[in-house]
């Protein structure tokens, strides 16, 4: 099967990324975004999490890179951004994950003029996705959305093809139809994939269809320019803002109540929170689904990316994940193997950031979550009688295929 991720249009926008990245200087930038993070920390950062600090802040440059670079709204493309690093397409493509990347989403971004009409032609691979969701947004750092299109109800598998169509002009009962204002920025496209060996994104495209004069073709130097502008105006809402007044403003060990997020699918909850754990200890999180269509508890670094999901187990999601038998998800935070099926391994890290996420929530859901600390030998008092054992063969045998499951986004054709 065809990769849908491995466009020309990628492997253009990305050589081009990796182009500027080497030949620009971003360090003045960088390091506002780097204070930033450090006063988001709310006390003294450990040395395990400094390490981490200036591979969190070259994702994040690069993050802002991929934005600027697919910022010119008279040719635009659909361009995935926010993933790990890789040799892909024939670019080695840094990694640009910040402000709580999820393994199970592929984004991708369009950029739209608000006085321009766009039409986007999709089609649905293999078995579908989790989740689909088109969001027209008014600013690139907050993502705040403008209007959204639930991409399930558009296509099947007896009708795989469909089109959204953007621009000025009212729905008017057209579920298709996403209506631009004035301040329109960008589309946002989530792809979410909760069976990493089955699911794939749609494929992709995009044609503006209206008359309109496209000015010139920016140069690196412009675009860079502009990706330093987004790295000054992220840094406060990605670093105090959501890092800090939204995360590591809750004690140790615990995770808030689910609520909603500027910036986050609009049919998602989210709840936010760090952990720092001892060898000998595990935070035990139990959540309950409350209707959702998909949720997921991923662990991230300090400084909120992602922590090798294809080689850890970071992240389960509800198709990935064993069910309690009253319909629950109990999950083991912890650096040992505690020996059970819902290990969310912190691949070696003793501290990080945590944000669960339920999507397609019904109206009137409400999502609940909790967490404590206890001692890895007291794990059999704490958790459901019916949680699965898993040996260490099988555990290896698992990774190895979450693996292969999750390299296939990263297929060349």
């Amino acid at each position: 099967m065809t990769n849908p991720l491995a466009t020309e249009e990628q492997r253009v926008l990305d050589r081009r990324v990796a182009q500027i990245a080497a030949s620009r200087d971003f360090e003045p930038a960088r390091q506002v975004a780097r204070t930033a993070y450090l006063a988001a920390y709310l006390g003294v950062p450990t040395s395990e999490a400094l390490s981490r600090l200036d591979a969190a802040i070259d994702e994040l440059t690069i993050g802002m890179l991929k934005t600027a670079v697919n910022n010119d709204a008279a040719r635009p493309a659909v361009y995935w951004v926010g993933s790990e690093g890789r040799t892909w397409l024939g670019n080695r493509v840094p990694g640009s994950r910040w402000a709580f990347d999820n393994p199970d989403t592929i984004y991708r971004t369009v950029p739209i003029d608000p006085d321009g009409r766009y039409v986007v032609h999709g089609r649905l691979r293999g078995a579908g996705t989790a989740d689909a969701a088109f969001s027209l947004v008014n600013d690139l750092i907050t993502q705040t959305t403008v209007d959204y299109v639930d991409g399930h109800r558009l296509r099947t598998r007896r009708v795989p093809e469909y089109t959204v169509t953007i621009g000025p002009e009212p729905a008017r009962g057209r579920m298709n139809h996403l209506q631009s204002t004035a301040d329109t920025v960008q589309l946002f496209i989530r792809s979410t994939i909760s069976d990493w060996a089955q699911h794939r994104p749609d494929s992709l495209r995009v044609s503006r269809v209206d008359r309109h004069r496209a000015p010139p073709r920016r140069t690196d130097a412009q675009i860079a320019l502009e990706a330093q502008q987004l790295l000054l105006r992220g840094a406060p809402v990605f670093g105090p803002a959501l890092l800090g007044a939204k995360t590591r403003v809750n004690p140790v060990n615990t995770i808030a109540a689910p609520g909603s997020t500027p910036g986050a699918l609009v049919t998602q909850a989210n709840a936010f929170g760090h952990f720092r754990l001892t060898d000998d200890e595990a935070l035990v999180v139990r959540l309950d689904p409350s209707g959702a269509d998909y949720v997921t508890l991923p662990i991230t670094d300090p400084w909120m990316v992602g922590v090798a999901p294809g080689r850890y187990q970071s992240s389960l999601n509800h198709s990935q994940a064993d069910r309690d038998r009253d319909g629950r998800f109990t999950y083991v935070v912890s650096r040992r193997d505690p020996g059970v099926a819902n290990w969310i391994s912190t691949a070696g890290r003793t501290e990080g950031t945590i944000m669960a996420r339920w999507q397609r929530l019904q109206r009137g859901s409400r999502p609940e979550i909790t967490s404590h600390v206890v001692a890895l030998d007291d794990l059999p008092d704490v958790l459901p009688r019916e949680t699965r054992a898993v040996e260490r063969q099988q555990r290896i045998a698992d990774v190895r295929a979450r693996h292969r499951a999750y390299l296939t986004r990263f297929a060349d054709t």
